[in-house]
């Protein structure tokens, strides 16, 4: 089930459902339906903020009890269906402009403008993302099976390398994206909050670049109504890396 979060999308296009697959109203009763409070790790965690009708506040990361600032943070302004940021570092404002978000009508991200003016352009097959173009130039590609994003690609000196990945048999009930890393230099933030499209219905099992002959391996800890609070992805022996989730009941 796709995460709450996505209802900024419903109220600003009327357009996406809570649910990134289709269940009877019965099931959909007997989920709880929650949205994300925060995400990162041990680094860097972001904070996410709403609005009394549900669209996003704002997303912060990393506060600073001594400066009493977030090291980083967006504050959005909607507009109907699209927003703009005012991206701040520290407490001040960076840039010469606020960030722009422009919405489709399938209530996803189609263009992101950062607080310099570079421009990403996204593009989705169905609700699911397949492209993303930075200055117009391809950054990534995305090829979905069954609900699920089964590879992924990046370029590197003009070639496309592409990222293989297996799934599990359990429901990825909160939207998480632990794929979202690494594609086209896009804040991992904007996949979390339902910005770029539907999640893999499944949870994520392994990762692993074409050719190579190691592969990340997945692994997660639940709370009880099924949400990952904890990824652990581990490469080969070495040390497990951990991505935290926070989540809060929709009233």
């Amino acid at each position: 089930m796709k995460k709450v979060i996505y209802a900024f999308a419903i109220l600003a296009a009327a357009a996406v459902a809570f649910s990134g697959c289709k269940k009877d109203d019965k099931d959909k009763e007997s989920k709880v339906e929650k949205r994300l409070l925060s995400c990162g790790d041990k680094w860097d965690v972001y904070t996410v903020s709403y609005n009394e009708n549900g669209t996003i506040k704002a997303v912060q990361r990393n506060y600073s009890e001594d400066k009493g600032t977030w090291e980083k943070e967006w504050l959005f302004v909607w507009d109907g269906a699209n927003a703009t940021a005012e991206y701040k570092e520290n407490g001040t404002k960076k840039g010469d402009k606020d960030c722009v978000l422009t919405f489709g009508e399938n209530g996803y991200l189609s263009s992101f403008a950062n607080h310099w003016g570079d421009t990403w352009t996204f593009t989705y097959d169905n609700g699911y993302l397949s492209n993303i173009k930075y200055k117009g130039n391809d950054k990534c590609n995305c090829v979905w099976e069954n609900g699920n994003l089964v590879k992924w690609s990046r370029f590197s000196d003009g070639k496309e390398q592409w990222k293989i990945q297996t799934f599990t048999t359990e429901e990825n009930v909160g939207g998480i994206f632990p794929d979202a890393t690494d594609k086209a230099d896009v804040q991992r933030w904007m996949f979390e909050v339902g910005f770029l499209g539907k999640p893999s219905k499944n949870l994520l099992d392994q990762a692993a670049w074409e050719g190579s002959e190691t592969a990340a391996v997945q692994t997660y800890v639940k709370d009880n109504d099924g949400y990952v609070t904890t990824v652990s992805k581990v490469y080969g022996t070495d040390e497990p890396e951990l991505y935290y989730y926070q989540w809060e009941v929709v009233k």
